[in-house]
């Protein structure tokens, strides 16, 4: 693989993408999950969603938004931290619809659109950790390439599955 400057660019965006995530989930930790859980109930009592949920949905927030900003930040599973990404991005944008915060529906879209983008050119991500560990398990046989012998006697030849097209969760 030639990596050039897509490579480099989509690395960068990738990164900042995942810290984004990352210190937002941070400062909602530190805050308290249930201090951040009990907020959000009080912004969200007159929307008509069920307070219960809204609760579980701030407690449970900080935690998914660490785990898809380390996910993403790191390349470590691209495509499941950037759909876990998008999915939580989708959940926060129709709350912002309920409260009625246009300038946040504004902010989410921008991050979604870069999630977007972020999935569409994943073979551009050269500079992750998942590539790297790629590499390391070249030499290592795969289930996939195993010799069959077609008739007693003859070589064995090994039958190697035609390219796909990439997993969702790729390793």
């Amino acid at each position: 693989m030639n990596i050039d400057h897509k490579h480099c660019a989509y690395a960068l965006m990738r990164i900042s993408f995942g810290l984004i995530f990352m210190v937002t989930g941070i400062e909602k930790l530190v805050m308290g999950p249930n201090v951040f859980a009990d907020k959000l109930v009080g912004q969200f009592s007159n929307t008509g969603l069920p307070l219960e949920l809204v609760r579980v949905f701030g407690a449970i927030l900080p935690f998914v938004e660490v785990v898809a900003g380390v996910l993403i930040a790191l390349g470590i599973f691209t495509m499941a931290g950037l759909s876990l990404a998008a999915l939580l991005l989708m959940a926060l944008t129709f709350g912002m619809l309920m409260l009625k915060e246009t300038a946040v529906v504004a902010q989410n879209l921008l991050y979604s659109l870069t999630s977007f983008f972020l999935i569409f050119y994943l073979e551009f991500n050269a500079f992750a950790l998942e590539r790297r560990w790629e590499n390391l398990r070249i030499g290592v046989p795969r289930v996939d390439n195993i010799p069959v012998a077609s008739t007693p006697g003859a070589a064995s030849q090994v039958v190697s599955p035609p390219p796909s097209k990439r997993s969702w969760f790729k390793f």
